[in-house]
């Protein structure tokens, strides 16, 4: 019946548009989505003014009415550096995991700052041991579904995207790059795996990737696992097609990452109720959209012949980041960004492109046929 179904040409239904987040010369960037254990749904974000700026900040918002309303940004987490890309993830034990990366790139920003005096002055006050201290990977946990959250977070080993993802063994697995903020050392792409909740990680695998200017082609990515032990990962090569791999074994071994026909960056991964895999991304070309692709076997093929755009744009600009959730059987909720800030030219006295277009962590609810 899944077969029969996908090669029916993909209908999308009861089309409803949402605001997750959004204020006025405010940037909302790269959500995370999960229901929590009280069946609330929370979508974590990055609060910040530009693209790249000391001000990200990790914030959640609530909705408990299936995505149709939400609450205020709660602040949840705040460094001095920059705190950028979320993760959510409801443990088996109803545990809430937000996950993030903590980042100084704005330091090399100097020139194009200078005169926005805030900014230089929060810059100034950077030292060695605060990059010691804070940058790289976090997750932080909260056990009353993100009303309160421990007062420290605990280190990830990597972690880009979406990332941890919680197998069905218990263990929490997470696949990122090595070094990533050691300029001089080596970049591998490796997973990792925690079989105490994130207290203590070990590496299980190096992934056979190439590299190009001593990084490895391959960044962001999703894991999911579409039975006991057999898990698909799909990664974003910029400005080309998600490539992805697989694994029988909890994520121990892989096969080597192979490109897929679907161009955009970058993934995320669900399976429906219906059986079926959905893939959302972005299309970060014009016309710049949020598009969806299904699988009926797992993965191992796409319906690229039927790939589907959930939300389009008529101007070229800073979005995407798409994560989903089935929030009902057969009824999607998918969360994303959306921004016209012009972190290139920040000293005009207005940094940002004016539109009547709506700005911030939006959303999408919809059935798929």
């Amino acid at each position: 019946m899944i077969a029969q179904l996908i090669r029916e040409k993909i209908k999308i239904s009861d089309i409803t548009k949402g605001v997750v987040a959004s204020r006025p010369k405010q940037m909302y960037a790269w959500p995370g989505i999960t229901r929590a254990a009280n069946g609330d749904i929370i979508v974590a974000a990055s609060e910040r003014k530009f693209h790249v700026c000391p001000y990200g900040r990790q914030v959640i918002m609530r909705s408990k009415d299936n995505g149709a309303s939400w609450s205020l940004p709660q602040e949840v987490y705040n460094s001095e550096l920059d705190d950028r890309d979320s993760n959510l993830v409801t443990l088996k034990d109803g545990t809430l995991v937000l996950s993030w990366f903590t980042s100084n790139a704005f330091e090399m920003y100097p020139l194009k700052y200078k005169d926005f005096k805030d900014f230089k002055g929060r810059t100034a006050r950077v030292s060695e041991q605060m990059r010691r201290e804070l940058l790289g990977p976090w997750m932080l946990k909260s056990r009353d579904n993100g009303e309160n959250w421990d007062p420290a977070p605990l280190r990830m080993p990597v972690g880009m995207h979406v990332s941890p993802t919680q197998l069905s063994d218990g263990s929490l697995f997470s696949i990122g790059w090595t070094n990533m903020f050691e300029n001089e050392a080596e970049k591998l792409l490796c997973g990792y795996h925690s079989y105490d909740a994130g207290e203590s990680w070990s590496k299980s695998v190096t992934f056979d990737c190439p590299q190009k200017d001593g990084k490895p082609i391959l960044n962001e990515n999703h894991v999911l696992e579409v039975a006991p032990g057999k898990l698909i990962a799909m990664f974003r090569k910029c400005g080309d097609f998600l490539y992805q791999a697989f694994s029988d074994d909890y994520g121990k071994t892989w096969t080597t990452p192979q490109q897929t026909k679907i161009w955009g960056y970058p993934p995320h991964l669900l399976k429906l109720s219906d059986g079926r895999i959905l893939c959302v991304f972005s299309h970060r070309r014009t016309p710049y959209s949020i598009r969806g692709v299904l699988s009926a076997d797992n993965g191992k093929t796409w319906d690229i012949d039927n790939i589907f755009t959930l939300y389009e744009w008529t101007d070229e600009l800073d979005m995407g980041y798409p994560v989903s959730q089935e929030v009902a059987p057969g009824e999607i909720l998918t969360v994303f960004y959306c921004s016209r800030r012009d972190e290139a030219t920040p000293n005009t006295p207005e940094p940002w492109k004016t539109s009547s277009a709506q700005e911030g962590i939006l959303s999408i609810r919809y059935r798929i046929r």
